[in-house]
């Protein structure tokens, strides 16, 4: 109860509408929702409609300030401007994959070793039924 009661002497609410945290942040309703269903950011849904909670939103701020380098994935060339779309990496070398090469296409390894793993995939296949 002091919570709530701090919050609404501070200005800060508890609880936000999507619309709300899209004006907070000056960012597009349709981004927020994407957030929300993707998980990325925390929300209640209650009924039809979603809430987030002031501590949810600062959680997500604080954690998107380290995703905000960017990169390119090394399979497509494509240049992200959040690591959030660059979550996959090269097992052999750590290059960055995109969430798309990743999943769509099931890419797994960077150019340089995605053949080297072709040939030793076909060496193993090749030694294994001679024996």
């Amino acid at each position: 109860m002091q919570e709530t009661e701090a919050a609404r002497t501070s200005g800060k609410k508890e609880f936000y509408s999507l619309e709300e945290v899209a004006d907070l942040l000056g960012v597009n309703y349709q981004l927020i929702y994407k957030l929300v269903r993707s998980g990325e950011l925390a929300a209640a849904r209650i009924g039809k409609v979603y809430r987030v909670s002031r501590l949810d939103l600062d959680h997500y701020l604080e954690q998107s300030k380290g995703h905000a380098g960017g990169g390119t994935c090394v399979v497509c060339g494509k240049v992200y401007h959040s690591q959030l779309s660059l979550k996959e990496s090269c097992p052999e070398c750590g290059e960055p994959i995109c969430v798309d090469c990743w999943t769509r296409k099931k890419v797994r390894n960077c150019r340089a070793h995605s053949q080297s793993g072709k040939n030793g995939s076909q060496a193993v296949v090749a030694g294994s039924s001679g024996s």
